[in-house]
């Protein structure tokens, strides 16, 4: 049976902690399972109930502890959890949040016919009704994805959150896949990088992972200041640019991601005309595709061409264009 590495980042999380490893030790899963807790030095009680769980557990999986020598960031410990992940999958979990107990085994169940690179799951949400609708899968169960329609799907059809997915070990190593630290929506570059890479997706469309939305959580944190979002996304669109050029990737679907970002960015942006300008300078300078990579985009999709003529224009009168475009 196949072997899976479930990896849970801790950091400050005591009132929760309990219930995400009990559905741990719940798992149905008979295969060979670890799990890996990564302490990023929080300043509650959070690792030793952990601890206190584990020396008590007498199942089967092998828990396992890593310590940070000091605070570094969600990124940086899921990062650790992979480095450490001795299984042929690996299996991202949030510390806050909770599996059913069939979880593991309907993912694994999918890998008996076939090692696919991701196999993903259903959620369900609690706490805000807003983010269900965008959060669910919306593929039938048992479909199986390949490479383009994979990123074609990305976003729309299934979404970009890293967890209750199963990554094959070695297809994330081939293609040396981390997460970015000192990012807010780390898991928007990731999984970007996935769905351009995966070559097969296995759909379960059965909601075993629940998505606990809490005030203080990072994710309803992120929507207090609009600034750092668009500043991380700045990064994000700058880094996935570089990712499609440095993998010579030359996908439409996977461009018009990136523009469906900078649209929502200048959206943003337009009601300050400086701001708006600084903005689409630093977009222009930092998603700065060879003209020969948008012919290929744009002999695809003609109408693609009609609405990104400013990329093709001076700078200065792109600006003006964009925003004349965007505001009328």
């Amino acid at each position: 049976m196949t072997s899976i590495s479930i990896i849970i980042p801790i950091f400050n999380v005591e009132s929760y902690i309990s219930r995400c490893l009990y559905s741990v030790t719940s798992q149905t899963y008979k295969g060979p399972t670890e799990c890996i807790l990564v302490d990023d030095c929080g300043t509650d009680n959070s690792i030793t109930m952990a601890e206190d769980i584990i020396n008590k557990y007498q199942g089967p999986i092998r828990f396992r502890i890593i310590k940070h020598k000091f605070n570094r960031g969600l990124a940086a410990a899921r990062n650790t959890g992979m480095n450490a992940a001795i299984s042929e999958y690996i299996y991202f979990m949030d510390s806050d949040d909770e599996i059913c107990p069939n979880c593991i085994e309907n993912l694994a169940q999918s890998l008996t016919e076939e090692q696919y690179d991701l196999v993903i799951g259903d959620v369900r949400t609690i706490g805000d009704n807003t983010l269900n609708t965008f959060l669910r899968l919306k593929l039938p169960d048992g479909m199986i994805l390949k490479n383009d329609d994979i990123v074609l799907n990305y976003r729309n059809n299934w979404n970009m959150m890293a967890q209750n997915r199963l990554y094959n070990v070695a297809f994330i190593r081939q293609h040396q896949l981390i997460f970015k630290e000192g990012l807010i929506h780390e898991d928007e570059l990731w999984s970007f990088e996935i769905a351009c890479l995966a070559r097969t997706l296995k759909v379960v469309k059965s909601a075993i992972y629940i998505y606990y939305i809490r005030k203080d959580s990072i994710t309803a944190n992120s929507n207090q200041n609009l600034n750092i979002k668009i500043q991380n996304l700045l990064i994000i669109i700058s880094d996935m640019t570089q990712f499609l050029l440095s993998q010579k990737i030359v996908s439409v679907h996977a461009y018009l991601i990136i523009q469906k970002f900078i649209e929502d960015i200048l959206q943003i942006k337009k009601t300050n005309r400086q701001d708006f300008k600084c903005t689409y300078f630093f977009i222009r300078e930092e998603t700065k595709f060879p003209f020969r990579y948008r012919v290929k985009i744009y002999c695809n999709n003609i109408r693609l061409l009609f609405s990104e003529i400013h990329y093709l224009l001076p700078i200065s009168i792109g600006e003006k264009y964009k925003y004349w475009r965007i505001t009328k």
